[in-house]
């Protein structure tokens, strides 16, 4: 039970070890992993490895969980954790799910693939007030910055907020500006209104859009409701 224990806190070390580097982190680096069932790597602490079946790592305000996990150190000093097997981000107001996520731990960044999907949650202030409607995106492959809560989606992306829904090549989001752009060519529903273009940006704060043409112009689709036509009354015929 000793030597377990031993080997167990050395595991321990290492990975702190790898996770400090040579030297103090910045505050944006700090993170640690819990739930882990099996650790092994290098002795030199360049690759290391994990599995748990709760396995997770917290840093500062992000949350994951998956159930494997790699610790790589790049030839910069820099050190990648690659997730896999059922990888759920959360933070905050925002979860992201998908089989694989590469994240560099000093940029706060990575990138999610396989069948990818995030979903903001809507937002109230203390008196009941909407500050952040919700939105869900479904894509192939999602570039997550955590520490703007930005990202770039692609591979087929979809979105789907309450006042428009669609797609396009190319899905951006700017969490500070509260901008959402779609490009690349874009097709959207707006309750029951098809618009098609080249590029198309949502101001979610300001409620307002701006879309743009490429080499074809717009083409906006609308919905028309037919009445039924009625006419005058049938009037008495005089004698």
């Amino acid at each position: 039970m000793r030597r377990r224990r031993l080997f167990l806190h050395l595991g321990l070390v290492a990975l702190i070890a790898v996770l400090v580097g040579n030297g103090p982190l910045r505050a944006a680096e700090k993170g640690y992993f819990k739930g882990i069932d099996r650790f092994y790597g290098d002795t030199d602490g360049r690759n290391l490895y994990m599995e748990g079946a709760a396995l997770e790592y917290l840093q500062d305000d992000l949350h994951l969980r998956s159930l494997r996990a790699e610790i790589r150190e790049k030839d910069d000093g820099s050190r990648e954790i690659i997730f896999a097997g059922e990888v759920l981000l959360t933070q905050e107001e925002i979860t992201v799910s998908g089989d694989r996520f590469a994240y560099h731990t000093g940029s706060e960044a990575g990138t999610f693939t396989g069948e990818v999907v995030l979903t903001r949650a809507e937002t109230r202030d203390d008196q009941g007030q909407v500050i952040k409607e919700g939105i869900t995106l479904a894509c192939g492959n999602l570039y997550l910055q955590t520490a703007q809560k930005a990202f770039t989606a692609t591979e087929q992306p979809t979105i789907e907020h309450r006042e428009f829904r669609g797609g396009g090549q190319i899905i951006s989001y700017q969490d500070e500006e509260e901008k959402l752009i779609i490009s690349g060519g874009f097709h959207l529903w707006m309750d029951e209104d098809e618009l098609l273009g080249d590029e198309i940006c949502f101001d979610l704060r300001q409620k307002t859009f701006e879309a743009r043409r490429g080499e074809l112009p717009l083409e906006l689709r609308l919905e028309i409701e037919e009445q039924e036509a009625t006419g005058p009354a049938d009037q008495p015929v005089s004698e």
